[in-house]
């Protein structure tokens, strides 16, 4: 069943209370095993999130939903 979803493309967020390191790199050793296609840079939001961090998430989900509208 993985098999079926070699190259998509995924975004990543992370939010973590003081460090998002370790969970961005098992989530990206998980992506490149499975040969998803990466859309952009992981976001990491480290600490309270403010108003231009939602801004950025946003940026973030619009720019995965296009890629899955294009197809």
């Amino acid at each position: 069943m993985l098999e079926a979803t070699v190259g998509r493309p995924y975004v990543l967020y992370v939010h973590g209370g003081s460090d998002t390191t370790g969970a961005i790199r098992g989530v990206e050793s998980i992506a490149t095993g499975l040969k998803w296609k990466r859309l952009r840079e992981p976001l990491s939001i480290v600490g309270a999130v403010d108003a231009a961090a939602r801004e950025v998430c946003w940026e973030l989900g619009a720019t995965a939903a296009a890629s899955l509208m294009a197809g």
